[in-house]
């Protein structure tokens, strides 16, 4: 499995979300590494350049070699995922509790529970198909496309906006394309509750755990905190009212920002010094200073954080 790194200090895991790849951390990496902390962001398998196994590429199969990965540090690591990366997450806080000292989960991709009916076609989706999308014999044309958006000024400090334009490169490669259809297929089909179900087994999660949700996110709605308190009433939520999912423009800072002193606060949550269970609407930052003027956090700010609880 691909990894890149930031920093160094104690461990932070980061999962990237759908179609991106572990360069899409880039930006908090270096802001994760002003707090003296280190970021290995993965490719996880059949992304960027981790290769697949030739199985359905489920939740658990996508954690597997993450959980081989987080038992091998010597200091217990954190657990930071996005979207598909913040379910991949929660499945390693499931599977290996003992190996992880806590989760910040970014919107995560969590199970629909009404509406199931309408995930029923997902069982159609073959990802097969990707061989009958012969992007492969166009890529140089794709990929003058993907360095194009990848260098608009806009996206100049937005690491995850970066990488999600480069997704129109990726689909030139057939094994990715495989491996986007697949995963798909598996979140679609995803168990909500009973036995086997997400939102059954995330009571179970013990640990400190923050989420961080969007405002203006169409995809993952931040009116998922609600079904979130109600079986895990222990875990923060950050709500950032004015970023999307992906590409929030000059907001993308405010989400930067969100994360990492939800990263902060979990760490000191974890060793005892802060409450669990708050509410937190985090602040605007949008046009105040440049990203790499931002100082590193203060434990001053990361109370001023907790005191921006509703």
């Amino acid at each position: 499995m691909h990894t890149q790194e930031w920093g160094a200090g104690d461990p932070v895991v980061a999962l990237h979300p759908l179609a991106l790849e572990s360069s899409a951390f880039a930006g908090l990496g270096e802001d994760l590494a002003r707090e003296g902390l280190r970021t290995i962001a993965v490719d996880l398998p059949g992304f960027g350049v981790s290769e697949a196994p030739p199985v359905p590429l489920t939740p658990t199969v996508l954690a597997a070699p993450v959980i081989e990965l987080v038992r091998s540090f010597d200091t217990k690591p954190l657990l930071l995922g996005m979207s598909m990366g913040g379910r991949v997450a929660l499945e390693v806080a499931l599977s290996a509790p003992e190996a992880v000292r806590g989760a910040v989960l970014i919107a995560p991709f969590l199970p629909w529970r009404e509406y199931r009916w309408a995930l029923g076609a997902a069982r159609l989706l073959d990802p097969n198909w990707s061989d009958y999308m012969p992007l492969e014999k166009i890529w140089p044309v794709l990929k003058r496309l993907a360095i194009f958006l990848d260098e608009l000024p806009a996206f100049e400090h937005d690491w995850i906006a970066r990488s999600a334009a480069r997704v129109v490169y990726y689909g030139s490669c057939p094994a990715t394309r495989h491996a986007f259809l697949s995963a798909a297929r598996e979140l679609a089909l995803d168990p909500a509750d009973g036995p086997d179900g997400l939102w059954t087994h995330l009571s179970h999660i013990d640990m400190p755990t923050t989420f961080v949700w969007g405002g203006r996110d169409r995809l993952i709605p931040s009116s998922h905190m609600d079904d979130v308190s109600e079986v895990q009433p222990k875990a923060d939520q950050v709500e950032v009212e004015c970023a999307a999912h992906f590409v929030s423009g000059p907001h993308f800072r405010c989400m930067r920002r969100a994360t990492r002193l939800a990263v902060l606060r979990t760490l000191e949550t974890e060793r005892g010094g802060s409450t669990r269970g708050l509410r937190i609407l985090s602040r605007c930052v949008a046009g105040t200073a440049e990203p790499n003027d931002e100082p590193a956090a203060s434990a001053v700010e990361v109370a001023e954080a907790a005191q921006e609880a509703r």
